[in-house]
C-alpha cells in the first residue's frame, strides 16, 4: 500500500505547483520525503522535496519554507509544525497521509491551500489502514455538513489542579483560603470542594 501512495503523491505533485503534504509524525515525514524524493529527483530535480518538523533546526525549517514560497521546493512534507501561522505562499494541494483524528485539525491544514481569490482549498486524504478510512470518510461527512469536533471539559480534574498549584505556589506565597478561591474561580472548579483541594495539597506536600 505504500508504494501506492507514493507513487499518487509523486503524481499530484508533478501536477501541482506546490504542494503541503501532512503526517502524523516526524518518523513519517522523513520516510515521506525519502521516498518521495527517489521518485522526483530525476523529472524535478534535486530539492523539490523537503521535510518539515521540530526535531529540525530552525535554519532547515526555515530553508524549507522560503523554497517551497519561491518555487524551488514543489512539495513540503511535515508535521503539524506547518499547521499554523507560518507563510509558506501559495499552495495548491495539501495531502493528509493517515487520519488527521479531529476535525478541525483537518479544516485547519486543508486551509492551507488555495489562498487567493476565488480559489476554493483543494486536499487529499490518504487512509492507510481500514481503520484510517472509516475515520477519513467520517471527517469529510462532518465537514461537508458542517459538523465541527464536540468539547468536554471534565469537571475539576484534579491532575490539572495540582499542576496549576505548584505553579501559583512557585510565584508567590499563599494561604490555602485564598488559593482553594482562586482555584474555585476557573470554571471547571466552581464545584471544587475543600476536602478534595487539601486532599491534593498533602498529596504534593507529603507525597504519594
Amino acid at each position: 500500500v505504500w508504494s501506492d501512495i507514493y507513487d499518487r503523491l509523486a503524481e499530484l505533485v508533478t501536477e501541482h505547483r506546490s504542494t503541503l503534504i501532512f503526517v502524523n509524525t516526524r518518523r513519517l515525514a522523513e520516510r515521506v520525503t525519502h521516498h518521495l524524493d527517489e521518485r522526483l529527483r530525476e523529472p524535478l530535480g534535486l530539492h523539490a522535496v523537503a521535510a518539515h518538523h521540530g526535531s529540525l533546526s530552525p535554519q532547515i525549517r526555515l530553508g524549507a519554507e522560503e523554497r517551497l514560497k519561491t518555487g524551488q521546493t514543489r512539495a513540503v512534507v511535515a508535521t503539524a509544525s506547518l499547521e499554523l501561522g507560518i507563510d509558506v505562499g501559495t499552495v495548491d494541494l495539501v495531502c493528509q497521509i493517515g487520519s488527521p483524528r479531529a476535525i478541525a485539525v483537518c479544516l485547519q491544514r486543508v486551509g492551507r491551500s488555495g489562498h487567493w481569490i476565488g480559489a476554493v482549498p483543494k486536499a487529499r486524504l490518504f487512509a492507510t489502514t481500514r481503520h484510517e478510512l472509516i475515520e477519513c470518510a467520517a471527517l469529510i461527512r462532518a465537514i461537508r455538513s458542517g459538523d465541527l469536533d464536540r468539547l468536554e471539559i471534565p469537571p475539576a480534574p484534579l491532575d490539572i489542579l495540582a499542576q496549576q498549584i505548584v505553579a501559583a505556589a512557585a510565584t508567590q506565597d499563599w494561604r490555602e483560603q485564598d488559593l482553594f478561591d482562586l482555584c474555585r474561580r476557573a470554571f471547571p472548579y466552581r464545584d471544587l470542594d475543600r476536602e478534595a483541594f487539601d486532599a491534593v495539597v498533602r498529596m504534593q506536600a507529603d507525597g504519594i
